[in-house]
């Protein structure tokens, strides 16, 4: 059930949006992926049989109530599932008196699309700010949160290259990150830290640090051989940037753009 006398408004969802287009940086993509997650969203759908108000605001569904999506397809063949931060950009779409619609989160937007074969992702107001979050997009967003280590005062980190190239975790890296248009280069080192080793990424990327290094992870961790270990670090940081400074890239991505 859904309370239909709340109002549905996101001025900070839309602020963040029209802020990452003027000036894309880590802080306003940040505010993009936070505000995607805290919004809430109008979805047209057909519903059947119509709910019942109970009295006090709140519309219950009936049991066998069927609920169909609309989708919207671009010039590409693409099929997105349109939500709405407003009544003002619903109505761009179309404006009909008692339009069916449900007030859904981005929880309840990521597990729709990403479930149903037939969306690629869904789309922001299309008929205004037309902003798309595909399927790749969003599971970066939704991974898991990738551990990172802090290096103790007094520990002793040796940093060099691997004896031995480790040719298949890097090409899966890479042809991943190639879907990536946030991640601009990527680097790989052999680090020692007292009696233990582990591969460091290092990663030149704007946008949210979690879902970002969590969709690294989802390739990487497959093409470690028995044993290995590896960390993932921003080339923003201080060890990122005394990596960058020393060794080339294993990943240079031609074109650097958002989402």
């Amino acid at each position: 059930m859904f309370d239909i006398n709340q109002p549905v408004t996101n001025p900070e969802l839309i602020a963040a949006i029209d802020a990452m287009r003027t000036t894309s940086s880590h802080d306003t993509e940040d505010a993009v992926v936070n505000a995607l997650k805290n919004a809430r969203y109008l979805c047209p759908v057909t519903i059947s049989p119509q709910p019942e108000s109970d009295g006090s605001g709140v519309s219950v569904f009936k049991t066998g109530t069927t609920i169909v999506f609309f989708g919207l397809t671009d010039a590409n063949g693409n099929n997105f599932l349109p939500v709405y931060t407003d009544w003002s950009a619903l109505r761009l779409w179309r404006n009909i008196p008692d339009e069916q619609t449900l007030v859904l989160t981005y929880e309840d937007i990521s597990g729709k699309v990403m479930e149903d074969l037939s969306f690629c992702g869904f789309v922001i107001n299309p008929y205004s700010h037309n902003f798309q979050i595909l399927n790749d997009t969003i599971e970066r967003i939704n991974a898991g949160p990738h551990s990172e280590w802090t290096v103790k005062k007094d520990t002793q980190v040796f940093i060099d290259l691997p004896a031995h190239d480790p040719v298949a975790l890097k090409d899966a890296v890479s042809k991943f990150l190639k879907t990536q248009k946030n991640v601009k280069s990527a680097w790989l080192v052999l680090m020692h830290r007292d009696s233990e080793q582990s591969f460091v990424i290092v990663v030149d990327f704007v946008g949210d640090r979690q879902a970002t290094f969590g969709g690294i992870a989802s390739v990487a961790t497959p093409n470690l051989q028995k044993g290995e270990l590896f960390d993932l670090v921003p080339a923003d940081s201080d060890f990122g940037q005394s990596i960058t400074r020393d060794y080339p890239p294993f990943y240079k991505r031609k074109m650097f753009g958002l989402f």
